[in-house]
Formats: structure tokens, sequence, C-alpha cells
């Protein structure tokens, strides 16, 4: 099961063309983790219908899971790509089950600029702590102050307008954390002598 959430597109100046959007996944590399187990989540980006050359040239989001008690992060890796020149950090830091102050950027004027499409944003990896499932939304990320979450740059960088800001999208895969066996019959076995104990009385 996937949920959309949407971002509102902030500020952002659009070339026109139809069909414009930027796609934004996170997933995560099981579905389902015993006990103090650890999973890896990968968010990636993927855009369609901008002009030839654009790229992904900024992100300033927050993380936000839908609960803290089943997952928590205990490693956040650094983005493939970063200004910290500029006061773009990139890695984001874990709290609890969130991942706040992932602030990345590259630039056509500070090279290199990796154009991949689909392209990786970050990675960070979750140990299981409870039951239940989680799954994420994004949030615009304070951390550098702008209003935006992810952008597209056209070629050129800074000497050319942006030519999208916002997540069009964004979805997260369902990662569960199930009941062991063991503790499911222990729950069956409690069922059964509740409901001896219901017809008794």
């Amino acid at each position: 099961m996937k949920q959309a959430w949407g971002l509102v597109a902030l500020g952002g100046l659009s070339t026109g063309a139809v069909g414009q959007l930027l796609s934004v996944h996170l997933s995560f590399d099981a579905t389902d983790a015993a006990m103090g187990e650890i999973v890896t989540a990968t968010l990636i980006a993927e855009f369609d219908g901008f002009i030839a050359g654009s790229y992904l040239c900024s992100v300033n989001i927050d993380l936000l899971a839908s609960t803290s008690d089943v997952y928590e992060v205990i490693d956040v890796a650094p983005v493939a790509w970063n200004n910290p020149a500029l006061g773009f950090e990139g890695q984001g830091i874990a709290s609890g089950s969130d991942v706040v102050g992932i602030d990345a950027s590259q630039f056509s004027l500070i090279p290199p600029i990796d154009g991949s499409n689909p392209i990786q944003i970050a990675t960070f990896t979750l140990r299981r702590i409870g039951t239940g499932s989680i799954e994420y939304a994004a949030e615009e990320s304070g951390t550098f102050g702008t209003p935006f979450a992810f952008s597209m740059c056209a070629p050129g960088g800074f000497d050319q307008p942006p030519i999208g800001y916002g997540a069009d999208v964004f979805t997260s895969d369902t990662l569960l954390g199930t009941p062991s066996p063991g503790v499911l019959g222990v729950l069956g076995v409690g069922g059964v002598l509740a409901g001896r104990r219901r017809r008794v009385g």
C-alpha cells in the first residue's frame, strides 16, 4: 500500500511545457523486519516533461514518520551531491523516526553536476523497535530558509531561472513491523482463555 502526499509548489517558474512532473519516492529494501533488525530506506527523484538538460538542483526537506514507536532512524547517509560552501550540508539528521534537514544542492556554476534521471537523493537506515507499520510524508525544511522542497534547474544554474519548485508527487512505501509467530500464538491463547472466562461468567 502506498500513500501519496502532495506538496504545494511555491514560487516556481514554469516553462509552460505540458505534463511537467517531479515525483519523489521513498522505498525500503524490505517489507518487514524482525525486532531489532535493520532496514534501509532510499529516496529517489524522477522528473518528466522538463526542457532538455534540466536537472534536480535543490532539496530542502524533512521526512516525517507516520508513527514513532515502530522503527527508529539510526543512520543517515550523506547525499551524493551538495555545496557546503554555500551552506548546503546535504546529509540530514536522525530524529527518532524522522529525518530532518536534508539540505543539498548542485549548480552548473559549481561543478560537478549529476544530471541523472532518476536521481538518488539520500539513504537512511532504520531499526525496528515496536509493532505496527510506518510510512513517511515530506515537509519543507527551514534549515536553509528557502521556500521550496525540491527544485529543478535549467542548464546554466544560477544564470537561468529555476524551472520548477516543489514536489508534484511524493509517495512512500509502507514498512511493516508485524508480531512474531510466538507473539501471535500467545495472543491466540489469551483470546481463547478470555472467551472461556466470558462464557463461564
